[in-house]
């Protein structure tokens, strides 16, 4: 960069400035342009590499860009990243400073853009971009989307008799079946619970995503023509080898990773011990009607840091976080991280559980001090208990969240499974070991964000095309 440019980008407000100076480290490796989802959704749009070059060339006009728009949250280039450069974060003050300075102009134009691919826009939005952290009041957004602009889902005629079934109703399943649609094969959803949305309408808390809207957007994707099928579960009321007998010729397998992982120590059944998914979904549905005074979260990723969040929101007194390894190992984003503390939760790093003690329910949670040892196979330090370090911290309720696994035991021996419980796919098609099924989102990756489930359902829509095609289909 020219000496010139350097002096005008540091002579701007301190808000700007502080960003520019996150993005003057840049290498220009380019790996966060390489691991963004939604760059290879809307590759003519956003660049988040030349964003960063906006900003320190022209920092005058970066909050009139639509550019800073198009950043899903995902995280994925900040852990590319060799500098640590936290990207998803940079655009949320570019966000919050635009919709003040400049309004609501070019966030309309990127919308329009992403309309164009994503039915579920709503949804997508309130869940990807975060508009409670701008903020933006729920009324506002609702304003933003009455506009005339955005699409409104109207029926398609299938130009094809071949039908496909896809396994589930998430972000992977319903944007999967909105693009075999638009190429026109006949879709039908199966979900297993009553209404569709998957984890949309079970576990993301109101404040993150209004159920009304999750309704709104399922309602257009039904009038597309989609046939969603609820109460249907795959293996006990239908058997899954019935679908091809059935004349489907095709299956997408999108029904996330629903089941939580336990941690297996002593009192883990005592009343007022839980798990995340369950946690969130009587959160969700006014099912909690007496708060505990104390709750304690057992786990370090994203799901932990909402369900903690999603706690002291509710009224929650005391919420503690216990996390066995250091902030540097810890996996949950960075934003999600301060939003936690910023809600109240204390971190205790380097603290695991050893027991769980009480009589008639949880009252106190036996722990542990750790240190850190030699690399474990995940690629960081080991955690070690330190003899003798034992202490106990009340709770009048414990919520496990180390994770959750799929639950895929209705698939035929024909699908190879992966040793973590994840079904095995050709990256590039999502193709599994069996002909004619695919799979995508959390079944295949683990729990992960809503652009990545969006990115497997359109490589694995575009596979199912090109063989029909190929076949002279």
């Amino acid at each position: 960069m020219r000496a010139n440019e350097i002096n005008y980008a540091i002579q701007q407000d301190d808000s700007i400035q502080e960003l520019i100076k996150d993005a003057f480290v840049c290498l220009e490796c380019g790996k966060c342009t390489g691991a963004c989802p939604m760059v290879e959704l809307f590759p003519q749009h956003f660049n988040p590499h030349h964003v960063l070059e906006k900003l320190i060339l022209n920092p005058e006009k970066i909050l009139e860009e639509k550019d800073i728009w198009f950043c899903a949250s995902c995280y994925r280039c900040n852990k590319r990243c060799p500098q640590g450069i936290e990207l998803p974060e940079i655009f949320l003050k570019l966000r919050q400073k635009a919709i003040k300075e400049k309004g609501l102009k070019n966030l309309e134009q990127a919308l329009a853009i992403i309309d164009e691919k994503i039915i579920f826009l709503q949804s997508f939005f309130w869940v990807c971009f975060h508009p409670e952290r701008i903020p933006l009041e729920k009324k506002t957004v609702d304003k933003l989307f009455e506009k005339k602009h955005f699409k409104k889902a109207k029926a398609i005629i299938p130009q094809s008799n071949h039908k496909v079934a896809i396994i589930g109703s998430g972000p992977s399943g319903l944007f999967a079946a909105c693009e075999l649609i638009y190429k026109g094969y006949r879709v039908t959803i199966f979900e297993a619970r009553p209404n569709a949305g998957g984890m949309l309408r079970k576990c993301i808390p109101e404040y993150r995503l209004p159920t009304n809207i999750i309704e709104n957007d399922i309602k257009n994707i039904e009038k597309l023509g989609i046939e969603i099928k609820t109460n249907i579960k795959i293996g006990e009321d239908l058997k899954f080898n019935q679908l091809f007998k059935n004349g489907f010729k095709a299956v997408f397998i999108a029904s996330g990773a629903h089941q939580c992982i336990k941690l297996d120590i002593p009192g883990e059944d005592l009343p007022g011990i839980t798990n995340t998914l369950q946690f969130l979904e009587n959160l969700k549905n006014n099912k909690i009607k007496t708060l505990p005074e104390k709750v304690v979260v057992i786990g370090g990723g994203n799901t932990a840091m909402d369900v903690a969040s999603a706690a002291a929101r509710c009224g929650v007194k005391e919420v503690n976080i216990l996390y066995r390894r250091s902030g540097e190992e810890i996996p949950a984003d960075k934003n999600e991280i301060r939003e936690a503390e910023n809600d109240g939760v204390r971190i205790h790093y380097l603290t695991s559980p050893g027991k769980f003690i009480g009589k008639d329910r949880i009252e106190k949670i036996e722990c542990y001090k750790m240190e850190l040892g030699p690399l474990d196979f995940t690629g960081r330090r080991g955690p070690i208990p330190i003899k003798n370090s034992e202490f106990e911290m009340d709770a009048d309720m414990a919520i496990i969240a180390i994770g959750e696994l799929p639950s895929i035991n209705y698939l035929p021996e024909e699908v190879m499974i992966n040793k973590d419980k994840t079904i095995a796919v050709n990256p590039q098609t999502m193709e599994t070991t069996m002909t004619g099924v695919f799979a995508g989102g959390d079944v295949v990756y683990g729990p992960a964000t809503v652009s990545e489930a969006i990115i497997s359902a359109k490589k694995a829509a575009e596979a199912i095309d090109h063989i029909f095609k190929q076949n002279g289909n």
